[in-house]
C-alpha cells in the first residue's frame, strides 16, 4: 500500500512540475513574442506641425503651416523596419493673411476643393544602427505621386511626465518643388523649391495584453 501511494505521489508531483515547465515555456515565448513585436505609434494632432517655407520674389521667405494633421507610425528598430502613413489637412493652411490662405486654398495653389489631403507613404525607413535617421516615401499633392526623402534630425522617445505613455518626438525635414504636383502657378515670383519642416509627436498604442492592465 505504502509503495503505490508513493508512486502515485511522485505521478502527481511529476505532473505538475511538468505543467509548471509547460506554463513557464508559454509565458516566456509571449513575453519574447511582445518584446518582438514592432511598436505602434498614433500622431498626436496638437502636439504636431507641418510647416513650408517659399522664396516671394527673390527677396524674402514666406512662412506657412497646416493646422490639422494625423497619422501612424510603425517602429521595429530591431529589424531595421517600419512604416509611416503621414495626413496633412490642406484646407487647415494658415499664413496668417486669410486673403493670402483663401488664394492658396484655389485652384491654382493647393485647390482643396478638389484635393483637401496631403499624404505621405513611406516605403523604407534608413537606420543607422537602430537609430532612425531617414524615410524615403511616396507623397501625393494635388492627385500627383512622387517620391520624397526626409532628413530625421531628431529622434527621441521616453515616457510622458504627466500620464507615464510612451511616446516619441521627432524633427523631420525635406524640400520640394512645387511643380512637380502641378503648382505652376507664378513661378517666377513665388519660388519652386518649397522647404518642408514637421515636428512631430506620438504616442505608442498599446498592444491588446497591454490594454487591459490596470
Amino acid at each position: 500500500m505504502k509503495s503505490r501511494s508513493r508512486s502515485r505521489s511522485r505521478r502527481t508531483r511529476s505532473s505538475r512540475s511538468f505543467i509548471a515547465g509547460v506554463v513557464a515555456l508559454l509565458a516566456l515565448g509571449a513575453a519574447a513574442a511582445a518584446a518582438a513585436a514592432p511598436a505602434v505609434y498614433r500622431i498626436e494632432p496638437e502636439f504636431t506641425y507641418a510647416e513650408f517655407a517659399v522664396s516671394h520674389i527673390g527677396l524674402s521667405r514666406q512662412r506657412g503651416h497646416f493646422g490639422r494633421t494625423q497619422g501612424t507610425i510603425v517602429l521595429d528598430p530591431e529589424r531595421y523596419s517600419g512604416s509611416i502613413d503621414f495626413v496633412v489637412d490642406a484646407t487647415s493652411v494658415d499664413t496668417g493673411w486669410n486673403m493670402r490662405d483663401e488664394f492658396l486654398r484655389s485652384e491654382a495653389m493647393f485647390d482643396t476643393a478638389h484635393y483637401p489631403v496631403i499624404r505621405f507613404r513611406s516605403t523604407q525607413l534608413v537606420f543607422d544602427r537602430q537609430r532612425l535617421i531617414g524615410v524615403a516615401g511616396d507623397l501625393t499633392l494635388r492627385n500627383v505621386t512622387r517620391p520624397v526623402a526626409l532628413k530625421v534630425e531628431r529622434l527621441e522617445c521616453g515616457k510622458e511626465p504627466d500620464s507615464g505613455r510612451d511616446g516619441c518626438g521627432a524633427s523631420v525635414g525635406t524640400s520640394i518643388k512645387r511643380s512637380d504636383f502641378g503648382m505652376n502657378y507664378a513661378l517666377t515670383l513665388i519660388g519652386d523649391d518649397i522647404d518642408l519642416s514637421f515636428e512631430v509627436t506620438a504616442f505608442r498604442v498599446p498592444s491588446q495584453g497591454e490594454a487591459g492592465r490596470p
